[in-house]
């Protein structure tokens, strides 16, 4: 079994897709073209090196707003859970979504 060091990490992009986990009820994975990643103070940071590219994101769907968000900016604290798998934060607190203008 592999084990993962805390960690989180401060994203912020645009949003490329959203569609159900197929592996976990209740979330989606959101594909997020990475624009900025900053690490949080007290948590190594495994996800800086991400920054141009695409990531997928699992998320709570109660966090996210309803409907398509293709073309959203998105922000939010995410960590690697294991073996290419990032997660959202479940506290909303640190989670934003603003529709493409």
């Amino acid at each position: 079994m592999v084990q993962v060091v805390e960690n989180r990490t401060d994203l912020e992009g645009v949003v490329l897709s959203r569609a159900p986990d197929p592996e976990r009820a209740g979330y989606d994975v959101v594909d997020i073209d990475v624009r900025r990643a900053t690490p949080v103070e007290a948590y190594a940071d495994l996800l800086s090196s991400r920054v141009g590219e695409r990531l997928e994101v699992h998320f709570k769907r109660d966090l996210l707003p309803g409907g398509r968000l293709e073309g959203a900016a998105i922000r939010c604290r995410a960590f690697l859970a294991g073996p290419g798998v990032v997660m959202a934060e479940s506290d909303a607190g640190n989670l934003s979504v603003t529709p493409p203008a």
